[in-house]
This record gives structure tokens, sequence and C-alpha cells, in this order.
């Protein structure tokens, strides 16, 4: 349909007649309806997003579970192995410790026997004496040398037992560790495909809600299209337009809109602003009212006190309409 050439008042009487404004709540609810829509398509979108990047961050967490289930199996694995050592090295200074200590039992008998050679020598002759306690210090000497061997010996068998004891913990721990990694990593794997499947089903909700969404710009798209030909406007996303009766330059638009941003006016919803030409909305003006010309401003007078103010009757044309 052209665009429509109208008056401002003869506007204002369009927007304000029920036709207009049953075509104008039919807007206001599919665009209501088309927010909604908007809202849970976005929400759903974020959950999807969401659920995706946590599924990855499980399965890459779950990897690097297993990795490290795979090193603690390598260090029970060397742990094991230096246990091994140890207790075969400890046992090898057993050995050694054993014949060591045999050494030193038979210096100590050795020992006992130049003490009684010593005691027995007392009352002989001088020479006999000094020979006797020269053994007796040789033996002794031996004695105490052998002995700090053994004990020495003895020292490192209980140092190779503590260390192998504080190993075969520690490869005890190892293994347990690396199960308990194990099993986190696969508790993760699991985690992981559950949340890939929950992706998957809201990624269906989100087609679904995508398709709502057109479905809802469509509405609106019909419902604004519409406006052409009931109205006879030039329809736009945020304004009807309407020629200017009498200024082929100048043309009005109805908001469609409540923006407090976007233009240089704040829009309310179906106030009528001036726009020209050249400028178009990049410059509103609140319309205001032409100067009627002297046959119109009769036909508006005749019209008001013919039919009343909107929702009234005169008290003539009521009672010619009960006669």
């Amino acid at each position: 349909m052209p665009l429509k050439a109208l008056r401002l008042f003869e506007l204002h009487e369009l927007v304000q007649s029920a036709e207009f404004q049953a075509w104008w709540r039919q807007l206001v609810d599919a665009r209501a309806l088309l927010a909604q829509a908007q809202a849970k398509h976005e929400e759903l979108l974020g959950q999807h997003a969401l659920t995706e990047f946590r599924a990855e961050l499980t399965q890459k967490q779950a990897i690097d579970a297993l990795y490290r289930a795979g090193e603690k199996e390598d260090d029970a694995a060397r742990l094991w192995v230096e246990a091994e050592a140890l207790e075969n090295k400890a046992l090898a200074e057993v050995a050694a410790f054993e014949e060591q200590r045999f050494r030193a039992s038979e210096l100590w008998y050795r020992q006992g026997a130049a003490e009684r050679e010593v005691e027995l020598s007392h009352g002989k002759s001088p020479q006999g004496v000094v020979q006797a306690g020269k053994r007796l210090a040789g033996v002794k000497a031996d004695y105490e040398r052998e002995t700090a061997r053994k004990n020495a010996l003895w020292s490192g068998v209980e140092s190779l037992w503590a260390k192998s004891l504080e190993v075969g913990l520690m490869t005890s721990e190892a293994k347990l560790l690396a199960k308990k990694v194990r099993r986190e990593a696969e508790q993760g794997f699991q985690l992981s495909e559950e949340r890939r499947g929950r992706a998957t089903a809201l990624k269906a909700e989100v087609d679904q809600a995508a398709t709502a969404v057109e479905q809802a710009q469509a509405k609106v798209a019909l419902v604004l299209r519409a406006a052409d030909a009931r109205f006879g406007a030039s329809v736009g996303s945020d304004f009807l337009f309407f020629r200017h009766r009498d200024d082929r330059g100048q043309a009005y638009a109805v908001a469609l809109v409540d923006d407090r941003d976007a233009y240089n006016l704040e829009l309310r919803p179906l106030a009528v602003y001036s726009v020209d030409r050249k400028r178009g909305v990049g410059l509103l003006t609140p319309a205001r009212a032409e100067v009627p010309s002297v046959e119109e401003g009769d036909r508006r007078f005749d019209a008001y006190f013919l039919t009343g103010r909107k929702g009234q009757r005169p008290a003539r044309a009521v009672a010619q309409g009960e006669a």
C-alpha cells in the first residue's frame, strides 16, 4: 500500500483507534514472546558452553591424573628395586658382622687367657712378667680394634635396616597412591562422558530454543508488516512512518519502542515525532499540531459538537436515538 499522507490530528486519531490499539497489543505480546525466547536461548547457550567446557576440563584433568598415576607406579617400582638392594646389602653386612663378631669373641678369650698368664707370672722372673704384660697389651689392642670394627659393622646394619624400612614404607605408599590416582582418572573420564552427554542434550535444547526465536521473530515481523496493509504505514524496526499531508519534505514517525539512549530524544512508545527527508530519524523533534485551515477547522468543530468527546455522546444525539 502507498505510504499514507496524514495530518497530525489524523495520525493521533489513528493511533488512538481501537484497531491500532489492538494491533499494538499484538506487537507488544509478540515482542514479549520474542524476548522470552531470546532469554531462554541465551541461557541454554551459556549452559551448553559451560557444560562443554567443564567436560573438556574434566577430561584434561583425568588425562593428567592418568599420567600422574603412571609416575606413581614408576616411583613405586623404583623404590621397590631400591628396597631390594638395601635388603640384600643388609644381609651381606650381617654376614660380615657375624664374622667380625667371631673374631672379636676369639680375641676376648685370648685376652682373658693373657690376663691369667699375667697373674701367674707374678713371683717368677721379672722378664717373664714383662713379656706376659706385653702379650696382654697386644691382645687387648687387637680386641679393642676388632670390637670397634664389629660395632661399626652393626651400626651399618642397623642403618641399612632403617633405610630399608623407610623405602619399604614409601614403596607401599607409592603403590596405594598410584591406585588412588588411577581411580581418580577413571572417575574423571566417567564424569567427562556424563557431561558430554548433558552437553549433547543441551545442544538439542539450544536448537529448539533457536527455532523458537526464529518463530517469534517471524511473528513480530508478521505483525509489523500488517501495519503496512492496515494503516498505510512504512514499517521500520523502531518506527512506523507516515507522509506529512501538507509538506513533502516532512514525515511523521510513530515510536514503537522505549529507548532512552539510541536517539537524540528519549523515545516513548506510540509518541509521534517529526522527521525530515534529509536526516530522517537522525534528528527527531516532537510533532506539533499544525494550524488547521478554515474548512478543516469547521469540519473538526462540527464533529466535536455533533459526536462529542471520545467515549461520550451529546444529549441531543442520545435523545434522537431514543426517539
